[in-house]
């Protein structure tokens, strides 16, 4: 493909040509044709003198044969009736009519002149009386001919160098500027905007390559803004827990944050993939083209299955509208996990329940023997003795119960309790001698293993209450004569305390609830022993204010087994 340049170079040189090959034309043709009037008029005034041979005129011959010396031409002179009066000497008369033939003298003009270029001859034809012919050489025209063709010649081989000056100046200045500024448009339309074009010096082009340059930066401020915000906007996203989804106008996913990919897309890829394939809850669907058809967000609480577990999300469709609010450019998606409100909710719920189950009991029994009493048994020492004693059991039960309630909502409020260095096996060895004399009552024996000089950082208080609730849950579910095993032992810079019972064990099942407020694994005997369902929910509690572990192993009918995991304190 030629280039501009090479384009330029040959028109500018073609227009030059052509100029000049027009000038010449007209200028040759302005001189020559006052060479040849000049020429006409000259030959004419001869051949009037030359009329005059007829009458014999001496001179007049003497004129003829100096002009035809002079002017190195012919003269044939012919009467009315065409014969030769006059003939030049040593040119035929054949000379004249081949002369004469090739430009046939038609006409009726008095004085008919004609041209030949090639013979570089003129005839002119004087007709009055006689007829004169007069045969010259001119050479001028043809001379000047050779001069514009030479000069012409020499100034177009001047001109070229000069063409190509100019042809490079303008490359220079003009044509390789704007090629730079093109060039730079389309990177910049590529994206590339960190391109820059070099000032130029040209007045003319100076203004093009300032502009093209502010576009440039311009382009790239916007598009640093844009990543800037876009940066933001996908931060802000990945940083919101609830799982959140963009839909660009296309009905294509621009963004999902990790939290919507963790849930539902872990493998499947997501970006730029259609909603429609992308979601797999019709519900969703079914918001998503219910607030575009509407306009307006559309909300709803939905039970998603999610890695086979049944979660409650109050999901949230928003369209993005245009500032005219005449077009949506999107949909934002959001899914609010609630699950664990769900499960708090209904926590809630039982705990109220579960309260007005503990507390109905001993009002109901303590309301009937008061009644009874009222109605007379009052008068029976030994029935009152006995309506009194329930009574105070019932009443005594409804004290532990309110004060475990209170005790659990203060541990449950608290953040951080006054942590001091306590030795672990010494603690555990107290809290042994307190519920000793429980033990004894149904014969039952501990079998100690202890570490020494295990220390950890607790409230001394709290974690006796640990322990003795611990040890009064063996102790309440083992059978009578049944050994408690309890060690204490250094593990991984933890201090690990385990209470292994023998006793009704718990099943799998519920090893998972049994640390919920109220909860019994064996709800005749809880109650017979004066437990309120809050032991272990106090003990986690506790437990995990102290940034420790709790967990437990059983077997039905064979016992189970507590551990109690802290950090252990080495300073």
């Amino acid at each position: 493909m030629i280039s501009f340049k090479s384009k330029l170079l040959l028109i500018l040189t073609t227009v030059i040509v052509v100029s000049f090959l027009l000038l010449g034309t007209l200028l040759y043709l302005t001189l020559a044709k006052q060479f040849i009037d000049r020429d006409k008029a000259g030959l004419t005034k001869d051949a009037k003198i030359f009329e005059a041979y007829v009458s014999g005129d001496k001179r007049v011959e003497d004129l003829i044969h100096e002009y035809e010396k002079s002017y190195n031409s012919s003269i044939l002179i012919l009467d009315k009736d065409q014969h030769v009066i006059y003939k030049t000497i040593g040119t035929s008369k054949n000379e004249f009519d081949r002369f004469i033939t090739k430009y046939t003298l038609e006409n009726k003009d008095m004085v008919n002149y004609r041209y030949d270029g090639s013979n570089e001859k003129s005839l002119l034809r004087y007709k009055n009386k006689q007829t004169v012919y007069i045969l010259s050489e001119i050479k001028t025209i043809n001379d000047i001919e050779e001069i514009i063709i030479k000069y012409f010649g020499i100034g177009l081989l001047c001109m070229l160098p000069i063409i190509f000056i100019i042809v490079r100046y303008i490359n220079k200045s003009y044509i390789q500027p704007i090629k730079e500024v093109t060039y730079a448009s389309k990177l910049l339309s590529d994206g590339n905007y960190k391109v820059r074009v070099p000032e130029s010096s040209v007045t003319e082009t100076k203004d093009l390559f300032r502009s093209t340059n502010i576009l440039a930066r311009t382009l790239q401020d916007l598009n640093n803004e844009q990543k800037l915000q876009r940066n933001r906007l996908e931060t802000t996203l990945q940083n919101i827990p609830s799982a959140t989804m963009l839909v660009n106008n296309h009905g294509e996913v621009a963004i999902a944050n990790e939290t919507y990919i963790n849930l539902f897309n872990k493998r499947q890829p997501i970006a730029h993939g259609h909603y429609e394939t992308v979601i797999k809850n019709q519900s969703i669907k079914q918001m998503i083209k219910e607030a575009i058809a509407i306009e307006k967000p559309v909300n709803d609480t939905l039970n998603i299955t999610v890695n086979v577990h049944k979660k409650y999300f109050d999901v949230a469709v928003v369209p993005v509208l245009s500032k005219k609010r005449k077009k949506i450019e999107g949909i934002v998606i959001v899914l609010h996990d609630i699950t664990q409100l769900k499960s708090l909710e209904q926590m809630r719920k039982d705990f109220v329940a579960n309260v007005s189950h503990e507390l109905k009991t001993p009002i109901t029994s303590i309301k009937g023997f008061t009644e009874t009493l009222i109605d007379g048994a009052k008068n029976e020492p030994e029935t009152l003795d006995m309506f009194l004693e329930i009574i105070l059991k019932e009443s005594n039960r409804i004290q532990v119960l309110v004060s475990e309630l209170l005790e659990l909502s203060k541990i449950e409020q608290a953040n951080h309790f006054e942590m001091t260095k306590v030795n672990l096996p010494q603690k555990v060895f107290n809290s042994v001698e307190v519920v000793h004399p429980l033990a004894e009552k149904k014969n039952i024996k501990f079998n100690l293993d202890f570490e020494k000089d295990l220390f950890v950082l607790a409230e001394p208080s709290k974690l006796k209450q640990v322990v003795i609730n611990l040890l009064s849950n063996a102790i309440n579910y083992s059978y009578e004569d049944a050994t408690i095993t309890v060690k204490v032992y250094q593990k991984d810079r933890n201090c690990i305390l385990e209470i292994t019972d023998e006793g009704i064990g718990i099943a799998p099942e519920e090893q998972l609830r049994i640390f919920e407020r109220f909860y019994r694994v064996d709800k005749a005997r809880s109650r017979d022993s004066g437990g309120t369902g809050l032991g272990l929910a106090i003990v986690k509690h506790i437990v995990e204010v102290f940034k420790g572990e709790i967990e437990v192993e059983s077997e039905v009918g064979v016992g189970t087994t507590f551990r109690v995991i802290l950090k252990q304190h080495l300073y």
